[in-house]
């Protein structure tokens, strides 16, 4: 695979991450106010996350590509941790 092939695929991969965080949150924004306080308190705590997530994204997606892709599965993580204490109540 070449440099500009690598950056391409790198570069589908974030927006790929982007696209599913975006997702994620806008169905949990959509069931919150049925979740319970500890679904609303993770949420509380995950949203600057996702923030900070779509601010570096736009400002240097190239640049920290690798550590946007580790900070994306983290808020991924932690959308489904919410999106599952929404689900079983």
């Amino acid at each position: 695979m070449s440099a500009d092939q690598a950056d391409k695929k790198l570069k589908q991969d974030l927006e790929d991450t982007r696209n599913d965080l975006k997702r994620a949150a806008d169905e949990i924004r959509l069931k919150l106010h049925l979740a319970g306080m500890d679904a609303k308190d993770a949420w509380e705590e995950v949203q600057p996350r996702l923030a900070d997530f779509e601010q570096r994204f736009d400002a240097k997606a190239e640049e920290v590509g690798e550590e946007l892709k580790a900070l994306g599965s983290d808020i991924m993580k932690r959308l489904q941790n919410i999106k599952s204490k929404i689900s079983s109540e």
